[in-house]
């Protein structure tokens, strides 16, 4: 009797085994085994008031479907608040990218989880799957965030500055400034012989004082609202022999007047009121 069971026994062995392996070979061919989302925390800080942030990564196992997000929560539920991704978000494709997930979280919370529940449609078969992720609390600190398209200072307006105006005859000198500035400027001028002279100059405006001239003569220039002063001598241009009053006209204007005053450049004290008027700046005849 053994042994006509034996043989039997043999072959009921050898069909269940074989009926265990085609099972096992349909359970590894399933796809819901295999489906899943990936989730990994990116990076995370902690910031000057002990609260702390984690950036989570939430990928797809398949290559060749995309998931659906129908369930997705940031724990401990009490201590942290989740942004970034909500149910109904599309995971893409396996190596076509990720959605991006932020928690931040209070100073006491030691750690953190994200728990993510996905589904996809394979055929026509509805596959859901979870998965989570932790970190314990880091310990490095956040970055300061830096805005990303910071505010532009405007532009200062640019610098306006009155050009002097310097004219010698043979018997003549000219002093003056073409005002280029927006405020009026007031030229206090005074000569070698004690004649004192007023020159007022509205803003976009220019304005000049002739004085009689000859060797040995100079005209003290200053301004209102300033101590300062420059002295303006006068210097007769060549070939004034035999000249007739007037004579030659040797103009000098802006820049090249420094060089006829001689000394270190002439500073005619119309600056000198720009300083003191809160502009801080002087008008020079210089090179």
């Amino acid at each position: 009797m053994n042994l006509l069971k034996s043989p039997l026994r043999r072959t009921t062995a050898v069909l269940a085994g074989a009926f265990i392996g085609l099972a096992g070979a349909v359970a590894a061919a399933a796809p819901a085994s295999a489906h899943h989302p990936l989730v990994s925390p990116e990076s995370s800080c902690v910031n000057e008031d002990g609260s702390w942030k984690v950036t989570w990564k939430i990928e797809n196992s398949e290559k060749d479907l995309t998931a659906e997000v129908i369930r997705i929560g940031a724990q401990p539920k009490d201590k942290s608040e989740l942004s970034g991704v909500e149910a109904g978000a599309t995971i893409p494709k396996n190596g076509e990218g990720a959605l991006t997930a932020e928690q931040t979280l209070t100073a006491d919370a030691k750690g953190a989880r994200l728990v993510v529940k996905a589904k996809w449609i394979r055929g026509d078969k509805e596959i859901k799957e979870e998965a989570k992720g932790e970190l314990p609390k880091p310990t490095e600190a956040c970055k300061p965030e830096q805005p990303e398209n910071p505010p532009t200072q405007p532009s200062p307006p640019a610098e306006q500055t009155p050009t002097p105006i310097l004219e010698f005859t043979c018997d003549t000198m000219t002093i003056g400034i073409d005002n280029t500035t927006d405020e009026d400027i007031t030229l206090l001028l005074t000569t070698s012989k004690g004649e004192k002279r007023t020159l007022e100059v509205k803003a976009g405006e220019k304005g000049t004082e002739k004085f009689s001239a000859s060797e040995g003569f100079s005209v003290t220039v200053g301004a209102e609202g300033t101590e300062e002063t420059e002295k303006v001598d006068f210097q007769q241009p060549e070939n004034c022999a035999g000249e007739g009053a007037g004579g030659p006209v040797l103009p000098v204007t802006g820049a090249a007047a420094g060089g006829i005053a001689g000394g270190a450049g002439l500073l005619l004290a119309v600056g000198g009121v720009l300083f003191f008027l809160a502009r801080r700046r002087k008008v020079k005849f210089t090179a």
